[in-house]
């Protein structure tokens, strides 16, 4: 059952990665991640240059431990370490060839968590990712950064298997110190990419920065976790209704009031946004957590369209459909 599970949070988060601009960006300032490092030209690459993996043979299940090692034909040495705890196992491999190194492990326990990671380096960059999960909620996060010739990048999300929904950013610098950021939000199977509006005020903070540094916890009972405001929609009278509309999902989404000090409060208070009814054309529609949604009127800093919510930065991703 384990195993089922595991599976089926794989595929949901190599779903998310290959979903990432970034970390597929081609031509990227004239040489791009994969045009000459990560993934393939330039020489040599992580899968290239000496490493051989198909064929180094011998390995252990889950269920066994000890350590095994091995050369494989093209001359990689590889040493693979699998423990059993009884509720649980991890595996980390190590393979190296020359100037080429690689390490990818991961572990699984019975209280429904697993993680996975991997890094590796070459004459012609380094890169690293994690990724971290747990079968019984959904709940998982990612991070990856790299780095070669052609400049570097950092990738990082987190979402729900289950509900299918995933937030996530990167940042990419080229060789020439240009820097680019992009955004991909996934709601109920409707994914989209855009690109992130810095928050004039929040800009130069590290991630929850506009909370003292301390990251904020959502309360499930209240309307967006309390994104917007710490009331609980079926239980507070006082909620001010602010319209509604239909999201791309084609649910219909109710919007309530901002209330103050909340951290969508402070999210309108820097973009300098006044929030409006949502029904009416024209205007910033903000989807927070939780399928919530609410608007406000378009100013010099924010243009009409739809956007998302970053409650780590307090950062506005314009929402652009995939196709």
């Amino acid at each position: 059952m384990i195993r089922k599970k595991i599976l089926a949070l794989v595929g949901i988060v190599a779903f998310v990665l290959a979903s990432s601009e970034l970390s597929s960006a081609r031509g990227f300032g004239g040489g791009g991640y994969g045009g000459g490092g990560f993934d393939r030209g330039g020489g040599g690459s992580f899968d290239r240059g000496g490493f051989d993996f198909h064929n180094d043979g011998g390995s252990y299940h889950p269920g066994e431990g000890g350590t095994h090692s091995s050369t494989g034909p093209g001359g990689t040495q590889r040493t693979t370490d699998v423990s059993n705890t009884g509720s649980g196992y991890s595996r980390q491999t190590t393979a190296t060839n020359g100037d080429y190194s690689r390490t990818t492990g991961g572990s699984a326990s019975d209280n429904g968590n697993v993680s996975h990671y991997s890094s590796g380096s070459s004459p012609y960059g380094t890169h690293s990712s994690s990724t971290s999960g747990n079968t019984q909620t959904g709940n998982y996060s990612h991070s990856g950064s790299g780095s070669d010739q052609y400049g570097s990048y950092s990738t990082s999300g987190s979402g729900n298997a289950y509900n299918h929904t995933y937030s996530g950013s990167g940042t990419a610098t080229n060789a020439w110190g240009q820097t680019y950021n992009t955004s991909t939000y996934a709601n109920n199977g409707v994914v989209y990419h855009g690109a992130a509006v810095t928050n004039p005020v929040y800009a130069g903070y590290p991630a929850w920065g506009w909370n003292g540094g301390y990251p904020w916890y959502p309360v499930p009972t209240y309307w967006a976790g309390g994104f917007w405001g710490g009331f609980a929609v079926g239980a507070a009278t006082s909620a001010v209704v602010y319209g509604s509309l239909v999201a791309p999902n084609n649910v219909t989404v109710t919007s309530y009031q901002v209330q103050p000090e909340s951290p969508g409060a402070k999210l309108l208070e820097s973009y300098k946004l006044t929030q409006v009814p949502c029904g009416p054309p024209n205007l910033v529609v903000i989807y927070g957590p939780s399928n919530s949604v609410i608007c406000a009127k378009p100013n010099a800093l924010v243009a009409a369209g739809n956007y998302s919510a970053d409650s780590k930065s307090l950062t506005l991703t314009s929402e652009k459909a995939a196709t």
